[in-house]
């Protein structure tokens, strides 16, 4: 039995490794893989070209000015959701519906701590694009930080909603 386990799971082994060595291939040349962060949309893909949506940015540029002013994650959430301004999943799904796709990811009208702080510490919004900041350790298994001097880092890779002074002093 053990013997037939072992013969069994080599292909997926392989593949796996395969899979890993194609994606590090894709990020090391500045490939996107993943989602768009909100504020952006890819206008080509095969040219990776991001375009910066005007009434996103300015909720981003807001975001940042609040915490600037000393506003918690919390209050700015809680602000946001206040306002009705709609989250980044509902502006994904709004996207995905109107190119008459189907949307099947849960959607909170409510604005979270946890996207708040990932606006606020992702350095997409101020042109720099970063790859490899996880990686998965088994198939099935969680995904591990990778130490931040082995990312994939391209600086003045797109446009940028906020300027290096503002993300770095808020």
């Amino acid at each position: 039995i053990q013997l037939k386990f072992l013969l069994n799971e080599m292909p997926v082994t392989d593949a796996s490794r395969k899979v890993k060595a194609v994606i590090k291939k894709s990020q090391s040349k500045g490939e996107w893989l993943c989602a768009v962060p909100y504020g952006y949309v890819v206008t080509n893909y095969q040219k990776q070209l991001f375009e910066i949506v005007p009434d996103e940015a300015e909720i981003i540029r807001e975001i940042f000015k609040l915490y600037g002013e000393g506003w918690g994650y919390k209050k700015i959430a809680n602000h946001l959701t206040d306002r009705n301004i709609p989250t980044p999943r509902m502006k994904e799904q709004e996207r995905a519906e109107s190119a008459g796709n189907d949307y099947r990811r849960s959607v909170k009208k409510e604005w979270s701590i946890i996207t708040v702080s990932g606006i606020l510490s992702n350095d997409f919004y101020r042109g720099t694009f970063r790859q490899h900041k996880y990686q998965r350790t088994k198939i099935n298994g969680d995904d591990v930080k990778v130490a931040e001097e082995d990312h994939i880092v391209f600086e003045h890779h797109h446009e940028a909603i906020i300027d290096d002074r503002t993300f770095f002093y808020t």
